[in-house]
């Protein structure tokens, strides 16, 4: 259903009226036929403008993506095997196979998506003192690169702020994952708040809520970010943006984080992006209520995980 489409239906409406106009008097006489003529062209009319208005509502509301999903194709076919918790809980952890050094390889089932994970935990994460403990987790995604940027010393990091460090980099030389379900497309959301998400939690002790889950990203993966935080806040409450992060293609944050924000109640998150990166998004340029934004014009990777973990530490000290 693309904007060629509507462009089309809107010139066929226009046509059709047009025609209504020429064809009205010549079928302004008495009998069955022009009774007919102007019941066809009345019909005719109205039902290509009703096209029109309803194909131009679902383009701005995206309800359907494709031809396939407004006639009932793409979902027609379910087969549905319940395993019951302890099945679920081992394919989550089959999915996650992780060396001793922490680096291993995640495959997505659910979104189809794979890729490299090196898995930071901090120094006293065995001691039987922390044995109980579940920590906070900053994801730091690397699938599209990170430009320039000096990477950190992720374990210093993890020891630091006490927490676990999840650095994502792409298996498949595939590009950067999107933090959205792009249409017929890569289905990110799926991967960073359920694959990752399980996977991370069948092979550690993190904690469940959403302000003990940050992630943070350069260039378009930096949008990835901020983009997932905002349309999926319930396992994301803190993202991170670095460098030119609003670079990414339009749909790599579909349907658009201001096209989204506008039908959904304002998410409980907190964003640090670099102000210098170009057309910002209008809703997300300032702090409006429980969507609060902090910019810095030059972010850089390291302080922009700095950020994460002091915020995860003052998230951890508000809940205490």
């Amino acid at each position: 259903m693309s904007k060629g489409f509507l462009l089309l239906l809107g010139l066929v409406t226009l046509a059709l009226a047009l025609l209504t106009l020429w064809l009205w008097p010549r079928l302004a006489g008495h009998g069955a036929r022009p009774l007919a003529g102007r019941i066809g062209l009345l019909l005719g009319t109205q039902l290509s403008l009703a096209a029109t208005f309803l194909f131009t509502v679902n383009a701005f509301g995206g309800f359907y993506t494709s031809w396939s999903q407004l006639l009932g194709d793409s979902s027609s076919q379910y087969h549905l095997n319940n395993a019951g918790a302890p099945g679920a809980a081992a394919h989550d952890t089959q999915q996650l196979v992780v060396g001793a050094d922490g680096h291993g390889q995640l495959v997505g089932v659910r979104s189809g998506v794979n890729a490299e994970l090196s898995v930071f935990t901090p120094a006293d994460y065995v001691s039987p003192a922390e044995a109980t403990k579940r920590f906070a987790v900053e994801v730091v995604d690397l699938t599209g690169g990170y430009a320039s940027q000096t990477l950190p010393n992720f374990q210093q990091l993890a020891t630091t702020y006490r927490l676990i460090v999840a650095v994502v980099t792409d298996a498949a030389s595939t590009g950067p994952v999107p933090g959205v379900n792009v249409p017929e497309g890569t289905q990110g959301e799926l991967f960073w708040s359920q694959d990752l998400r399980t996977a991370l939690a069948s092979h550690y002790r993190v904690a469940a809520s959403s302000a003990d889950w940050g992630v943070a990203g350069v260039g378009q993966s930096g949008g990835s970010a901020i983009n997932l935080a905002v349309q999926d806040s319930t396992r994301y409450a803190l993202a991170a943006a670095v460098g030119a992060w609003t670079s990414g293609s339009a749909q790599s944050s579909w349907p658009g984080i201001d096209k989204y924000l506008v039908g959904v109640p304002t998410p409980a998150v907190r964003l640090l992006y670099d102000a210098s990166a170009p057309n910002i998004p209008s809703k997300i340029r300032t702090t409006d209520g429980q969507l609060q934004v902090v910019t810095q014009t030059g972010l850089t990777l390291n302080s922009a995980l700095d950020w994460l973990g002091a915020s995860i530490e003052a998230n951890e000290e508000t809940a205490a």
